[in-house]
């Protein structure tokens, strides 16, 4: 498990014992999603989950370019022996009000088998979902909280890791209190690279006060340009704000 320096945050100014929230990005073998965004441009988002035994059922958002590469990433996915069954839901009733210009979607249930997933070890050792799962380009991206402290959040994190064979890096353990105001950004109005961009800048810091990362920061690690950085944020910040962005 890694740690970037600087990713413990700010403590509770009160002392009190708030919520901690982790981001972190993973990958662990056998595991289909990340199979299928490793084999296909796709991306996946992970909703609700419902268990029954050895069976686990959760609600997924494809996400592409073009309706093809859905198509087949889908038939991959179908394909699994680690998945039983995939349903889809028609229409793309999450989306119905607010498409995301440029990207096509398609909205499934899977039955899968459980035992191949890393959420048991997480939701296991007290860790919650705060966001959809966003699985993309091989890698399973997590937002949680937890009422571990940071010394246990690590702890159990390389449990997690020798428990899957997973490489696990943690991206930033900050109190939790900023975070329930961005978790009800309606962020399906993003495209897929806006949200990649968005994400990586409030996980970074970026918004923090005083900021814990810079533009140019965030641009190198995109490998994009500072202006093309704050082209993207800027729309993206219009979206979140319900306005129309300008140019």
């Amino acid at each position: 498990m890694t740690e970037p320096d600087g990713a413990n945050g700010a403590d509770s100014p009160d002392g009190a014992d708030d919520a901690v929230y982790v981001s972190l990005d993973l990958w662990y073998p056998d595991c289909w999603e990340i199979e299928a965004t490793e084999r296909f441009d796709v991306g996946m988002l992970g909703y609700g989950i419902y268990t029954t035994g050895e069976r686990v059922t959760t609600l997924f958002t494809l996400y592409a370019d073009e309706q093809a590469t859905i198509d087949a990433a889908v038939d991959h996915v179908a394909a699994s022996p680690h998945v039983h069954e995939v349903s889809e839901i028609r229409p793309t009733y999450r989306h119905a009000t607010a498409p995301v210009a440029g990207n096509a979607m398609r909205d499934l249930l899977v039955d899968h088998d459980g035992r191949t997933q890393i959420t048991p070890e997480l939701t296991s050792r007290g860790f919650v979902c705060a966001e959809p799962i966003d699985i993309r380009d091989g890698r399973e991206y997590w937002s949680l909280v937890t009422n571990h402290d940071r010394d246990a959040v690590r702890t159990k994190l390389d449990a997690v890791s020798d428990a899957k064979d997973a490489v696990i890096d943690i991206r930033r353990i900050t109190t939790s209190h900023w975070q329930s105001a961005a978790s009800g950004l309606p962020t399906d109005r993003l495209t897929r690279r806006q949200l990649e961009v968005f994400r990586l800048a409030r996980d970074s810091g970026y918004y923090d006060w005083p900021r814990e990362a810079t533009a140019g920061e965030l641009a190198a690690e995109l490998g994009i340009s500072t202006s093309t950085l704050h082209e993207h944020l800027h729309k993206v910040e219009a979206k979140l704000l319900g306005q129309r962005p300008r140019g």
